[in-house]
């Protein structure tokens, strides 16, 4: 009772914090921009709340789960939530900025309020998960050469599959995006496939240094991928409506959650595993494991 009551703390100063940060960031780089006319079922405080919240959950999750601590696990955090929640939206934004209309000065705001919010919530998971490194195995992922690519056309297949057979019976989403079919296949192809290397790079991180079972790592990567990037999809903006956001909250969360799931089992090994299940069986057998 005592640690889940720890933990709940733990998982509201994370909360606190993202909303602090999101709500100076928005302050210091969309100053003089139109307010956003509310077009869903959420307006935009409602949404923030929503929005970290989750953040906060599944962070608070990941970090109970790591074998790092401290400021090491606080950067490390930072920067996967960075990475999934702005990075990676913001540059398929920019791909495809004919259909969507997103002007560069909207994504610049974005990453930078992002940054702001990403660098505070890692002081932040600093100070609550204090401490030394837990002394648990480290899995090692071989044959990275030949995964990576593997991992890559997962997301692809993914991806394009969500995206036809969700997405895309949505008339809607089918009116939004109707130009779509102008874009070079080919290129697009190119570019999911990067973007499925850099999700690749994404998910060793984190199977690298969660500290728990393989089907847990799977999961807790898969929650990360989709969790971070449904809720942004409830803020009102002004170049996507409702609709066409609601299909894509679906489509993502999907699709996000499968690929992390299969991206993570890919990448433990055989060995991997049997060091997990090898720990477990210890930690059984030693009645002092539980306690430490």
């Amino acid at each position: 009772m005592q640690r889940l009551a720890w933990d709940f703390g733990k998982l509201v100063m994370v909360w606190i914090v993202l909303l602090l940060g999101q709500m100076v960031g928005g302050m210091l780089f969309f100053r003089g921009m139109p307010a956003f006319a509310s077009d869903g079922p959420v307006d935009t405080g409602q949404a923030l709340l929503i929005a970290s919240f989750v953040d906060a959950l599944i962070l608070t999750l990941l970090a109970n789960a790591m074998r790092l601590r401290g400021w090491r696990l606080g950067l490390m955090l930072a920067g996967v939530l960075f990475c999934v929640q702005t990075a990676q939206s913001v540059v398929e934004t920019i791909i495809f900025g004919r259909y969507v209309h997103m002007s560069m000065a909207m994504n610049l705001a974005i990453v930078l309020a992002a940054l702001l919010r990403d660098a505070l919530v890692a002081g932040a998971i600093a100070l609550a998960w204090r401490g030394n490194a837990r002394s648990t195995p480290q899995p090692a992922i071989a044959g990275l050469g030949w995964k990576a690519p593997v991992v890559a056309v997962f997301y692809i297949l993914c991806y394009f599959a969500a995206g036809h057979f969700i997405a895309w019976q949505s008339q809607a989403v089918r009116d939004y995006y109707d130009n779509v079919r102008q874009i070079d296949s080919a290129l697009l192809i190119v570019f999911q496939f990067g973007r499925g290397l850099f999700w690749c790079g994404l998910a060793w991180l984190l199977v690298h240094h969660l500290a728990v079972g393989p089907w847990r790592t799977a999961l807790l990567v898969g929650l990360a991928f989709s969790g971070f990037m449904i809720p942004d999809l409830l803020f009102p903006n002004p170049v996507m409506p409702w609709p066409v956001r609601a299909m894509h909250m679906v489509e993502v969360g999907i699709s996000n959650l499968l690929f992390g799931i299969g991206a993570a089992w890919l990448l433990l090994n055989r060995r991997a595993k049997k060091i997990f299940a090898r720990s477990r069986e210890d930690a059984k057998s030693d009645p002092g494991a539980k306690a430490t």
